[in-house]
C-alpha cells in the first residue's frame, strides 16, 4: 500500500456521535472519556483511515452501487484522498473487502433475511447521544444478525462485544421483538488469532434488554453528568484523550503523553 500526504478538507470524514458505541468499552470504564476526548482535536492514524476506505469499498459494493464489475476492476490501484491519506488501493484491502463483502451476502441469502447496510441506530431509550451506524444487519422474522468487519490486526471479539451489543439493542427496538435471536459476527481478515478471520456469538434480545438497562443505561448516565468521574485503568492505553488527562499522567510521569 502507497501513500502520500493530503489536504484534510477532502475526501472521507470519520465522524462519531459523543457517546460512540465504538469507544464504549472505553466510557463504559471512565465517565469522564467523551467529555475529555470531545476537547482534543484528534489526527486519524493511517490505519483507522485505511479502515474507513475499506468499509466505503464494501457498503458500496453491498448496496448494489457497483453493478457488473469486480472490487479489482473498479477499486485496484485506485487513489482515494482519506482524512489526511492519499490511500492507493491494493490487493490486501480488496481481499479483506471480499472476505467480508462475501460473508454477508452468503448469511443473507441462507437466512433469507432483510439486509441493511451501514444502517443508522439510535437508543433513544437510554440517550439521545447514543448512537452509530451498524456495518451490517440482517433481519429475519425470528433472528437478527450484527455483522461488524474489523481491519486491524488486534484480535476483536463478538462475545460481549459493547459496541455491537448497542447496535443490536438499537436494532432490537425497530426491528425485533423480545423472542428475536441475535447474533454477533466480528469479521476481521487481518487478525493474528486462529481459527479463521470469522467469530460469532448468538444471545437473546431478553439478555441484551436487561444488559442495556443494568449496565449501559447507568454507564451513560454517569458519562452525562455535570462533572463526570475519571477511571485510570488498561483502557487509558486506547484512549484519544490520554495527551490531556491528568490522571493519566499522573500514573505515566515521564513518559510520552501520548502513551508511545
Amino acid at each position: 500500500m502507497k501513500l502520500k500526504s493530503g489536504k484534510k478538507d477532502q475526501g472521507y470524514q470519520m465522524k462519531h456521535a459523543l457517546l460512540s458505541p465504538s469507544s464504549a468499552d472505553k466510557w463504559t470504564k471512565c465517565p469522564a472519556m467523551p467529555t475529555l476526548a470531545a476537547k482534543v482535536d484528534y489526527q486519524v492514524g493511517l490505519p483507522a483511515a485505511v479502515g474507513t476506505l475499506i468499509h466505503s469499498m464494501t457498503e458500496q459494493l453491498l448496496k448494489g452501487f457497483l453493478v457488473d464489475v469486480t472490487l479489482e476492476d473498479y477499486w485496484l490501484g485506485k487513489t482515494e484522498l482519506v482524512e489526511d491519506f492519499e490511500i492507493i488501493v491494493d490487493q490486501d484491502m480488496i481481499d479483506c473487502a471480499k472476505i467480508y463483502v462475501d460473508y454477508v451476502q452468503d448469511r443473507a441469502k441462507r437466512l433469507n433475511g432483510k439486509l441493511l447496510v451501514e444502517q443508522k441506530v439510535r437508543l433513544q431509550e437510554i440517550s439521545e447521544d447514543l448512537y452509530g451506524y451498524a456495518d451490517a444487519l440482517i433481519i429475519t422474522p425470528h433472528k437478527m444478525c450484527v455483522i461488524d468487519l474489523k481491519t486491524g490486526k488486534y484480535p476483536v471479539s463478538p462475545e460481549h462485544n459493547k459496541q455491537a451489543m448497542i447496535y443490536a439493542i438499537g436494532a432490537l427496538s425497530r426491528y425485533g421483538n423480545e423472542d428475536t435471536e441475535v447474533e454477533i459476527t466480528i469479521v476481521q481478515p487481518r487478525a493474528t488469532w486462529g481459527g479463521g478471520p470469522i467469530k460469532t456469538w448468538t444471545t437473546s434480545a431478553e439478555f441484551l434488554v436487561n444488559w442495556a438497562y443494568d449496565f449501559l443505561k447507568p454507564s451513560v448516565d454517569a458519562c452525562l453528568e455535570e462533572n463526570p468521574v475519571y477511571v485510570y485503568g488498561d483502557h487509558c492505553r486506547w484512549c484519544n484523550a490520554r495527551s490531556i488527562c491528568d490522571l493519566y499522567k499522573q500514573h505515566n510521569k515521564g513518559e510520552d503523553n501520548d502513551g508511545k
